[in-house]
């Protein structure tokens, strides 16, 4: 695991290692189940619309229906990783399920986070949650490094078409790969290019994304908040 300290500046993320006990992530499961028996709804338009149906799925913005994962998403776990990562205070500011279907997940493409909410804003922490042992062969997250003193700012990233997403990264590096059993955390900073591979295996790769800011995120023209911004309380 990177010292939080100083490895998360200069290389942009750290690793918790069975972080969640089981009863947590039983809970982010659960919910998880529930919203996959919904009917497939990407929601969104344009550029904003990176589900691919049963291929790739983001169920988003929904932890209010379940109290235990509200609970989980503002209390101490969290707060640790957070203050050690952010060295401040945070507030949740977006939650979502990843969901890659079994044998056909796709894939996404390099990107930083922060490419996509479209405006200037203070980069913020994505908490990336293992909710089943992550391989190579299902779709683990892959990360390149980044020194975030050295280089504080998004990169350039085009839209694709052809696969719903930005990308942001054109060389040849494939990244560190996270592979991870089920209850690991990945933190790293919306400034951090990754990518994802696809699942090919017959089970599908579950993963819960949350990100943290230490300040509201605004749309500088309009004052409106952007998705979430509720205080990390320990």
């Amino acid at each position: 695991m990177l010292d939080t300290q100083t490895g998360f500046r200069s290389q942009g993320y750290a690793v918790f290692e069975d972080a969640l006990s089981e009863d947590e992530l039983n809970v982010l499961r659960a919910a998880c189940q529930t919203l996959l028996d919904e009917p497939i709804d990407d929601g969104g338009n344009g550029r904003h619309k990176i589900g691919l149906g049963a291929a790739r799925r983001f169920l988003a913005h929904r932890h209010e229906e379940f109290p235990a994962v509200e609970a989980f998403l503002l209390g101490p776990l969290i707060d640790r990783i957070t203050q050690g990562c952010l060295e401040q205070p945070a507030m949740l500011f977006n939650e979502q399920f990843v969901v890659k279907g079994a044998g056909k997940g796709a894939s996404f493409a390099w990107h930083q986070d922060g490419a996509y909410v479209g405006y200037d804003h203070t980069p913020y922490l994505t908490v990336w949650i293992a909710l089943d042992d992550a391989t190579e062969e299902n779709g683990c997250v892959y990360l390149l490094p980044r020194d975030l003193d050295a280089k504080p700012d998004l990169d350039p990233h085009e839209w694709q078409d052809e696969t719903n997403e930005l990308n942001g990264y054109f060389g040849d590096e494939s990244g560190i790969p996270m592979t991870c059993k089920a209850g690991t955390v990945v933190a790293f900073s919306s400034l951090t290019l990754h990518r994802s591979g696809a699942n090919t295996t017959p089970n599908p790769r579950r993963a819960y994304v949350c990100q943290y800011s230490v300040e509201p995120i605004k749309d500088p023209e309009t004052g409106e908040l952007k998705r979430f911004a509720k205080p990390v309380t320990g």
